[in-house]
């Protein structure tokens, strides 16, 4: 895997970071639940974010296959 599709991954799994993030703050902050701990929107956001990387590795690494 080449330098530029490593740094594309890392942005798509910072979006999906900062995009979870937001919607578990919204959806805490809506329901709001006096016992909801940042530190649990931390760990989703960074367990999406996980979790898109590993996919999009996944795809760069499909598409390199067939080329």
């Amino acid at each position: 895997m080449n330098k530029c599709k490593v740094k594309d991954i890392a942005v798509r799994a910072g979006k999906t970071f900062l995009q979870a993030f937001l919607a578990s703050i919204t959806v805490d902050v809506t329901l709001l639940n006096a016992d909801a701990s940042m530190l649990r929107t931390v760990f989703l956001s960074a367990a999406a974010a996980g979790i898109s990387a590993v996919m999009n590795a996944c795809i760069a690494a499909l598409d390199e296959k067939k080329w």
